[in-house]
């Protein structure tokens, strides 16, 4: 899944879950429902605010940071097309793959395993 499409899957997805436990929550609320029930809809607010909060900024990040984010950034650490660190100078650069869900890979030093850039 691309990553565009991915993000906007997460947060469709979570202002669903979101959407519907407000709407438990005020329904309990109104009619003076047991706790469990606006427990339940507490969760299903909470839950997918948490994922919005720290799964969206981290696939920010990885398309922000692209190789062409690291040249405009560290100029001096790009040479036509020998990159190489900008912590410690190694032109040793490892790709790995991240998680399969990012469809990311991320370049690492190979010297002082700085994360570079990704792609």
């Amino acid at each position: 899944m691309k990553p565009a499409t991915l993000k906007l899957s997460i947060t469709g997805l979570c202002l669903m879950f979101m959407l519907a436990g407000a709407l438990v929550l005020v329904q309990a609320m109104g009619s003076g429902a047991a706790p469990e029930i606006m427990t339940l809809g507490a969760m299903l607010i909470l839950v997918p605010a948490s994922v919005m909060m720290t799964r969206l900024p981290k696939l920010w990040k990885l398309q922000s940071m692209t190789l062409n984010w690291y040249q405009s950034t560290y100029p001096q650490a790009v040479s036509g097309d020998q990159v190489a660190c900008y912590e410690c100078g190694s032109d040793q650069i490892q790709a790995r793959d991240l998680k399969v869900q990012t469809g990311h890979r991320g370049h690492f030093c190979g010297e002082c395993d700085t994360a570079l850039y990704y792609s």
